[in-house]
C-alpha cells in the first residue's frame, strides 16, 4: 500500500525529481526591489528590472517575493495610481532560492505557500492593478532584489 503524502514541500521536491528536463533554461528572470517603507507599508517595484526578458541570471540565488491578497483597504497616506497601485494584502520574502528552481508558476507559488501558508503565492508585476510598482503591508528588506513574475511577458525563469 502506498503512503499518501500531503506535504506541499514533498510535492515540490517530487515534481523537481520527475522533471529535471523541465528545469528553467538558465536564462534570465525578473526581479523587484523595495523603494520605501512607512507605517507598516512597503513600496516595491521594478527599479530597473526587465519584465520582457528578465534582468537577473536564473542561476542567481534570491528570495521570492510572496503575497497574500486579502482585500485589505488602502491605508491612510497612500494614494494609489496606475504606476503605484495598492496590492490589497501582505507581502513577505522566502529564504533565497536559485532561479533555476523556479520551473513554473505552480512551483513558485508552492514555495510561497510552503513558507507562509495557504493563500500565499509569488507576487506578480500587475498585483497593484497597474504595473511597475505597488504598495502592500509588509516589512521586506530594501537591500535585496526578489524573484517576481509577470503574467504577460517572458521575463520569468521558467520561460524559454
Amino acid at each position: 500500500m502506498m503512503k499518501e503524502f500531503k506535504s506541499p514541500l514533498w510535492l515540490l521536491l517530487f515534481s523537481l525529481m520527475l522533471a529535471p528536463d523541465a528545469w528553467a533554461s538558465g536564462g534570465k528572470g525578473m526581479t523587484w526591489g523595495t523603494s520605501g517603507h512607512a507605517a507598516g507599508v512597503d513600496h516595491v517595484g521594478c527599479l530597473n528590472c526587465n519584465p520582457y526578458t528578465g534582468d537577473m541570471v536564473c542561476s542567481a540565488v534570491l528570495p521570492v517575493l510572496c503575497i497574500k491578497q486579502d482585500g485589505s483597504p488602502v491605508p491612510p497616506g497612500i494614494t494609489p495610481d496606475f504606476y503605484n497601485g495598492w496590492a490589497k494584502g501582505n507581502i513577505a520574502t522566502t529564504l533565497p532560492v536559485s532561479g533555476t528552481s523556479l520551473t513554473s508558476l505552480v512551483v513558485a507559488n508552492q514555495i510561497c505557500a510552503s513558507a507562509f501558508g495557504t493563500g500565499w503565492r509569488m507576487a506578480e508585476f500587475h498585483d497593484g492593478s497597474g504595473g511597475w510598482s505597488w504598495f502592500a503591508y509588509g516589512n521586506v528588506r530594501s537591500d535585496l532584489r526578489y524573484w517576481t513574475y509577470i503574467n504577460d511577458q517572458n521575463g520569468n525563469c521558467w520561460n524559454p
